[in-house]
């Protein structure tokens, strides 16, 4: 005795409550050269719309961590930088030299020659510190006239020589506007971080050391005039 076709059951008035599965009858789909070549382009089209999307997030979150105003990164993408920076400097004991950067009387140029005039200042000390970073160290302004630098997997012993001469070219820097000649200065804090060297206290401690820079050179800047 042969098996009987099991009958499917339908909650659909549209389907015949008897209908069986050897009822069911499928057309073969004829595909051709042309078929293929369609699909193989609507694939192509979805994979390039989704590189395309990708592309823009990825532009907008380079957006998202860059100063509009100089270029370099801002404080969200320093600070993200040195966190991937601190995790392999753990995994690998690396070593490197964080430096915070304030320009000293930067007040003075915006109340004397407006705004735009310390914009122009401020491009230019992005430009400086651009130039005394390598590909793989970071430079950023953080806010206001507040800049710094991550050198990344720095050699020890060339690294007083990298920081007299930042040093040295802020302290020399000078920005045309106009017919305005003006002078830059700025106090530097310099901190070594290793594999264990927690993001806040290296920012607290280069801070710290900037700013004792600064009172010391304001000081000295002070004994010259009086």
């Amino acid at each position: 005795m042969s098996a009987q076709a099991t009958p499917l059951i339908f909650g659909d008035d549209r389907f015949p409550a008897n209908l069986r599965a050897d009822d069911i009858r499928v057309d073969p789909i004829a595909i051709t050269p042309k078929t293929v070549q369609d699909i193989l382009a609507y694939v192509a089209e979805k994979e390039q719309s989704l590189s395309d999307l990708r592309g823009r997030v990825t532009e907008l979150e380079r957006l998202l961590e860059t100063d509009e105003l100089t270029g370099l990164l801002n404080r969200r993408g320093f600070e993200a930088a040195v966190r991937r920076t601190l995790a392999g400097a753990t995994r690998y004991r690396e070593t490197g030299v964080l430096a915070l950067i304030d320009l000293d009387r930067f007040k003075n140029v915006n109340d004397s020659h407006g705004h735009a005039a310390g914009d122009a200042a401020l491009r230019h000390v992005g430009h400086i510190l651009s130039e005394n970073v390598r590909a793989t160290d970071y430079a950023a302004r953080l806010s206001g006239d507040e800049f710094a630098i991550l050198w990344v997997r720095a050699v020890p012993s060339a690294l007083p020589g990298r920081i007299r001469t930042l040093k040295q070219r802020l302290d020399s820097a000078v920005c045309e506007w106009g017919d305005t000649t003006i002078a830059l200065k700025a106090s530097v804090g310099t901190v070594t971080y290793n594999s264990a060297s927690p993001l806040d206290v290296l920012l607290r401690q280069a801070d710290q050391a900037m700013y004792r820079e600064k009172r010391f050179r304001v000081r000295k800047l002070d004994e010259l005039r009086a």
